[in-house]
């Protein structure tokens, strides 16, 4: 980075939540170790080829960010909606959760709950997000975005186990130990209008 362009970019990260510290204060820093390597891999290998491949929107420039959202050209099942149906599908960012989660459950709730603004200001200013009509997830987290407003619906066991074993693969990929509140993944979601009206 250029001396000049410091400045500025010091001021972007304290506007968003970080604070210059010298590097021996940061919270829980040490050396690499080896156990380190997997979910860097994991996250080259498979998040970030998804993003690419889904056009994800990621939301998380904010120290407490911890939404993406990907535009979709249709409504998946079990959304009762036409098919053709133009959505917005929401991902949690997994590394970041993991990280708060570790500091605070409630800490992270916030930041899940504050990360829906985000969304709901992507919605209104994302050319490629101004055709969705929906806004969903398919998460274990889907207790908070019951409390949220959205509604659950359930998906095809079958369908279900699949994701449940995706589910079980990142907590390992990302070393989170605390058990999910729900075993069970299941679609969430609100109408474009009543997201904004619950969340803009």
């Amino acid at each position: 980075m250029a001396p000049e362009h410091l400045a500025a970019t010091l001021a972007a990260l304290q506007a968003g939540g970080y604070q210059p510290v010298p590097v021996g204060a940061v919270p829980e820093v040490r050396p690499a170790q080896p156990g380190d390597l997997w979910p860097r891999v994991y996250a080259r290998l498979v998040e970030d080829r998804f993003a690419r491949q889904h056009r994800v929107i990621d939301l998380t420039a904010r120290a407490d960010g911890v939404m993406r959202v990907a535009p979709l050209d249709h409504a998946p099942a079990p959304l009762p909606l036409p098919r053709h149906t133009p959505t917005a599908e929401l991902h949690v960012h997994s590394p970041r959760l993991v990280g708060l989660s570790s500091r605070s459950a409630l800490l992270a709730y916030r930041a899940y709950r504050r990360s829906l603004k985000d969304v709901a200001q992507a919605l209104q200013e994302r050319p490629e997000l101004q055709a969705a009509q929906a806004v969903f997830a398919v998460t274990l987290l889907h207790a908070p975005l019951a409390q949220s407003g959205f509604e659950l619906l359930d998906l095809p066991p079958a369908r279900a186990r699949w994701y449940g074993l995706g589910f079980r693969l990142l907590r390992r990929a990302y070393g989170t130990h605390r058990a999910p509140s729900e075993g069970v993944p299941k679609m969430a979601w609100l109408s474009r209008e009543a997201f904004l009206r619950l969340h803009g």
